[in-house]
């Protein structure tokens, strides 16, 4: 049988919305422009045909011999990601199409799924997808930065069809062109540069870098903001692990993406920590100076109250970002399923616990605010390395209730850090994409210093093999770029 009269051919979303569907394949552009995950077309039927010569056969073994072989679905990737790549090379071609193309591949693979892509007044840590694919302006910068990005999160899926070095000509290509149009100014190049900065996240070659120039345009549009939110987080990461500040002041940075709307959204927690790479820049300075002797302990008390007040502003907002958007825990402890090599050695594991979190969002948010909170304590950990100095904080005890406590700075942080050891298996999980691993790439980093400066050695060694670990529905494996010198 060719077919059936009369039945509709559309993918299984533009059925269930009644609306006509564009057949493209292996995913329709119309859900993507719509910012729905697209779950395909309708199973051909398989027919179990018995005959005398084969009386056993079952539907289920007719199944288990038509299966789809192991590494289509990479392969499926694979295959759009080479339509998009010979669109882009030639003379004219459909921006729209293309970018929509685009977008399907980056839902697929590196968002987290289930995903439905909604509007949102508060932009997240991945919501730049859909902001930058929606953008209609053409920009081959923009599109070539898209293309090399899309050619790493299929690499990373595990498609052995396109290799590293491929990956990074296709990057070199669009820096390239992102470099010739930054006297634009315009948000299709602060899009090209937010893709090739989060390109960066998952290539282990430090000297590979993209940043926001001193001279965009200080102006704040709705798409502009949803993008910017995504830039501000790059250089705040990059910036910290340099110990410089940022390119742009934070005055600067706060026309671009505009007012925030409330206290306990992303924008207001970047807000907050625009702040932050200055002062520890010069708390930094300080400590490098050798000429510090015991007659500069006004300037350690200056320092640290200011690291003090910062780290407060970011533990208040984190406190009230979990009542928000949970009136239970905001996280909880369950059996750890990854097996770590540094575990090897030792009778039992290190973390025997994993923190768990309600979804890929919270988990990021809390990971991305606590680096920073750990990257503060470990500073002033170092400015005070006798402890005659060293304050106290005074923290709110839980989420839930007002009552406060008085914890010692070394006993927090070292809490602190195993806690966001804890939270790494929750953002491997095969279900938040490439994007889950690729976000912990700065806490990575700040977790093997701060280790390293307490002393405390199989904790390092279990960061340092974070990249060899294994385990069930995990995506592991990724090596991460190393943002700047351990030390």
């Amino acid at each position: 049988m060719v077919g059936i009269a009369g039945k509709s051919k559309a993918c299984l979303d533009c059925k269930r919305r009644r609306v006509k569907c564009d057949l493209t394949a292996p995913l329709c552009l119309r859900c993507a422009k719509a910012g729905i995950q697209c779950r395909g077309y309708e199973k051909p039927i398989i027919w179990v045909n018995r005959t005398p010569a084969q009386r056993d056969i079952t539907a289920l073994s007719v199944i288990t011999h038509a299966r789809v072989p192991r590494g289509a679905c990479a392969s499926r990737w694979l295959d759009l990601l080479d339509q998009i790549r010979y669109q882009l090379s030639g003379a004219a071609y459909d921006t729209a199409q293309f970018r929509a193309r685009a977008l399907i591949l980056l839902q697929g693979i590196y968002l987290p799924q289930p995903h439905v892509m909604e509007d949102s007044v508060d932009p997240t840590p991945f919501s730049w997808p859909k902001a930058v694919c929606g953008m209609a302006a053409s920009s081959e910068a923009l599109d070539h930065a898209l293309l090399a990005f899309c050619a790493i999160q299929v690499r990373l899926s595990g498609e052995t069809g396109i290799s590293n070095d491929e990956t990074v000509q296709l990057y070199n290509t669009a820096l390239g062109k992102v470099i010739r149009d930054v006297g634009r100014n315009n948000d299709e190049t602060l899009a090209a540069i937010v893709v090739l900065s989060t390109f960066v996240c998952v290539l282990n070659r430090p000297k590979l870098e993209c940043t926001c120039p001193r001279d965009i345009r200080a102006s704040a549009t709705p798409r502009r903001t949803s993008v910017a939110v995504t830039e501000l987080e790059k250089p705040v990461i990059q910036a910290l692990a340099r110990r410089c500040s940022l390119s742009l002041a934070p005055n600067r940075w706060r026309e671009l993406i505009g007012p925030t709307q409330s206290p306990d959204s992303f924008p207001r927690l970047l807000d907050i920590v625009t702040e932050v790479p200055a002062i520890m820049q010069e708390a930094h300075m300080f400590l490098s100076d050798d000429l510090a002797t015991e007659d500069t302990r006004a300037p350690q008390y200056m320092y640290t109250d200011v690291l003090v007040q910062s780290f407060h502003k970011l533990h208040d907002w984190r406190q009230c970002y979990q009542r928000r958007v949970s009136s239970g825990p905001f996280s909880w402890s369950v059996l750890s399923r990854l097996e770590n090599p540094a575990d090897d050695a030792y009778p039992d594991k290190l973390f025997p616990f994993s923190l768990k979190f309600r979804s890929i969002t919270d988990a990021v948010t809390w990971v991305f605010c606590s680096t920073i909170m750990l990257q503060i304590l470990e500073t002033i950990l170092r400015l005070d390395a006798s402890g005659a100095l060293l304050p106290t904080i005074l923290l709110a005890a839980d989420s839930t209730r007002c009552e406060h406590m008085v914890t010692p700075i070394r006993v927090y942080a070292d809490d602190l850090a195993r806690r966001l050891c804890q939270s790494l298996e929750f953002c491997f999980g095969i279900e938040n994409g490439t994007f889950g691993p690729q976000g912990t790439c700065s806490t990575q980093w700040a977790l093997r210093n701060y280790f390293r400066r307490r002393g405390l050695h199989r904790e390092l060694e279990w960061c340092e093999n974070i990249k060899d670990m294994k385990g069930p529905a995990s995506r592991c494996g990724i090596d991460l770029m190393r943002l700047g010198l351990d030390s």
